[in-house]
């Protein structure tokens, strides 16, 4: 493949031709893309991607309807660094998490206007470059490291398995344990519940971030975050339902980029819903806590996320599995979850249900109701596995900008 700093390479499948003259005039004069090739046998699909070699396939919806999700899903387990956007009928639109789930990294409603898919291409090749960093000095020719976003999105694709309760206490004990604020964001776009599980009442929330995406600052970030009791910073979810729809994943991703120049360490409840603002999040995180439980049904939706994670490229450490609500007689074990899985649980956190419950009702997070309950310890516990991840990639990072600057400093000496 390309490298994804220099001309994007786009390659077309639709037999459309409303579809092909709509993308052909869009990209047209646009120098940073440039179309490979439309093709219309779906029996060719691999073959051509792999002669061709694209950065981006747009795959029209129609296009082999039956097995659309199958050639979704082996383009994107075949061929990781390559991104799959699809087209689709604004009739077919209830479909698109489907979409997602197959593997696609992003999808547009058709018709669409030249700006709408220009935007839509640009913020997937933003996403390729984060997955597949090709960055060198282009003056030394020295690879240059990729700085930690210290950033966490707490997820579960199953509901009912605690992961805002989990993202909310993980938040407060990670700013007991760290020196510097940290922020917690409620990544659902509706029906969002951590403003209400801290008794936060305001008007604030992510949209009146979004509304000036790209163009934000400290001052403008600090008017809209809320301060809570227990020295957390918290970004709300939006209040109406039609502010929440109305969110744009190049947009939100333009946020999330700034708040990380604010904030050294970043929570995300990522709620249990897979869509695009939600991949968003999990691209621009260090780390993807999933919540699972002991029971058939989240072990079962964890693993199929966790084929989710493996087509969008995600590395197995980027994954911290979490055990939460254990310690019934009905469990399925630890091991037996691992065996199945095929991976370690980093922590597990005990389960007392009217302790939660109560602490939920009065608004007071359970690291702070009660510190030494065997919920909280599970937490704390949790909170210390980040800090030390945190800690480490910092290390790392640090090391390596220190060999890096001392590389330089060699050449350019000896440049005179």
């Amino acid at each position: 493949m390309s490298r994804i700093n220099e001309e994007t390479k786009v390659l077309i499948f639709s037999d459309d031709s409303e579809i092909l003259n709509s993308v052909e005039s869009a990209l047209k004069d646009e120098e940073d893309f440039s179309i490979l090739d439309r093709k219309i046998s779906d029996e060719e699909v691999q073959s051509t991607i792999a002669k061709m070699q694209p950065n981006i396939v747009l795959f029209d919806f129609k296009f082999s309807k039956e097995k659309t999700y199958e050639i979704i899903d082996n383009i994107a387990t075949q061929f990781p660094a390559i991104a799959v956007v699809v087209i689709m009928p604004e009739s077919e639109v209830n479909l698109s998490d489907k979409v997602i789930l197959s593997g696609a990294r992003a999808f547009i409603l058709f018709p669409f206007t030249n700006k709408n898919l220009l935007v839509t291409l640009r913020r997937v090749v933003e996403l390729l470059k984060r997955n597949f960093p090709d960055l060198t000095s282009p003056e030394f020719n020295i690879p240059l490291p990729v700085k930690p976003k210290n950033t966490f999105t707490v997820f579960s694709p199953k509901g009912g398995t605690g992961s805002t309760t989990v993202a909310i206490n993980l938040a407060i004990a990670l700013k007991q344990l760290i020196k510097g604020p940290v922020l917690l964001i409620d990544g659902k776009p509706l029906f969002g519940d951590v403003a209400l599980m801290l008794n936060i009442r305001t008007g604030n929330s992510i949209t009146d971030l979004i509304s000036h995406a790209g163009m934000l600052d400290s001052q403008l970030i600090s008017q809209v975050v809320v301060d809570h009791a227990s020295g957390i910073k918290v970004l709300p979810s939006p209040v109406g339902v039609s502010e929440g729809q109305g969110i744009r994943p190049d947009d939100l991703y333009k946020v999330i980029v700034e708040l990380q120049s604010t904030y050294p360490v970043i929570l995300i409840d990522g709620g249990n819903f897979l869509h695009e603002n939600t991949v968003t999040y999990m691209d621009a995180s260090d780390r993807i806590i999933v919540i699972i439980t002991p029971d058939l049904a989240s072990v079962r939706d964890v693993r199929q996320f966790m084929d989710v994670c493996q087509s969008l490229s995600y590395p197995p450490e980027k994954i911290v599995l979490v055990l939460n609500k254990t310690d019934h007689k009905a469990d399925i074990r630890q091991e037996e979850i691992e065996k199945i899985l095929k991976f370690k649980i980093t922590c597990k956190i005990t389960s007392d249900e009217n302790f939660v419950l109560s602490s939920v009702n009065e608004g007071i997070p359970v690291m702070v109701k009660n510190p030494r309950h065997p919920v909280s310890k599970g937490i704390q516990n949790l909170a210390l596995e980040i800090k030390k991840m945190i800690t480490e990639t910092n290390s790392i990072y640090s090391t390596a900008e220190s060999k890096i600057n001392s590389e330089v400093l060699n050449k350019t000496s000896r440049l005179g």
